[in-house]
Order: structure tokens, then C-alpha cells, then sequence
């Protein structure tokens, strides 16, 4: 392989890593002003036998501000996941809350504090390494919509 053609796919692998790295806005991919229904399920292990409680409901006709603010402190970017067309996120190393929020116009987001979100049907990646960002984008999510 020549040297141009090697500069060039190196350019274009360079270009490929940036646009699935770059932080896109989750407050922009998810709006939080119109009409607002969210529940919090939460799961877990109790006397060796799995459990589950899906009472946390909120329905707010308009938008939760807090909620907005708290989605401008966040990013996502893309993911092997996203661009396989995964549909699922593993809970595994995550909290034991998984919040399901949905807008007026059928838009969606689902947070279960792991590196991972669901947005719209597919699946991204918030923060790069850990998941530091996707627990703590989970725990203030819940503070928001609890008015903590």
C-alpha cells in the first residue's frame, strides 16, 4: 500500500473514531419541556429470590425543569452498540433503580445507572470510561423527578 493511500485510511479511521466520540447534548436528543411521564422501577435480590417494584410514577403536564437542567450537565456519544442496532442495555453493574422517561411526543429515555443508555430505540454511551457518568446521570435523574 502506498503512502497516500495509507495517509488517507489513516485520515478516515481518524474522522470515523471523532464522529462516534464527540459529545452530542442529551438535553438537545431527549426533551424535557413538553409533557412528561417517568416511572422508576426498581430490582433487585431479596432472601436469594429476585424482586421488583415499579410504584414510583410521575406524570407532569409540563416540563420539569429540574429535570431539563439536570439533562444539560450530561453528554452521550455512539457506541459498537449503537451502530449494531443492540436494543437493550445490560443491567449489570448498575443501580438497583432503572428510570423510563417518556415526553409528549413519545420520545424516550432509559437509565439504569451502567455506561449505557437507551434513547429513542437505540443505545449510547455516556461517558468514556466506567460508568461513573451513567451512575451518577441515573441518581440525578431520580433527585429531579423526586424534587430532592
Amino acid at each position: 500500500m502506498g503512502r497516500r493511500k495509507k495517509a488517507v485510511l489513516l485520515a478516515a479511521v481518524a474522522v470515523f473514531v471523532a464522529w462516534m466520540l464527540w459529545p452530542r447534548s442529551l438535553a438537545k436528543a431527549f426533551d424535557a419541556e413538553q409533557g412528561l411521564a417517568a416511572s422508576v422501577v426498581v430490582s433487585g435480590v431479596r432472601n436469594g429470590r429476585p424482586w421488583m417494584d415499579s410504584s414510583e410514577q410521575y406524570d407532569m403536564e409540563e416540563g420539569c425543569a429540574a429535570l431539563r437542567e439536570v439533562l444539560e450537565g450530561y453528554s452521550y456519544h455512539l457506541c459498537w452498540d449503537t451502530l449494531t442496532g443492540e436494543n437493550a442495555i445490560d443491567g449489570k453493574g448498575g443501580t438497583d433503580h432503572t428510570v423510563h422517561l417518556y415526553n409528549g411526543s413519545a420520545q424516550s429515555l432509559i437509565s439504569n445507572g451502567t455506561a449505557r443508555i437507551f434513547v429513542d430505540g437505540r443505545v449510547y454511551r455516556v461517558g468514556y470510561l466506567g460508568s461513573r457518568r451513567g451512575t451518577a446521570l441515573n441518581r440525578d435523574i431520580l433527585a429531579a423527578l423526586r424534587g430532592e
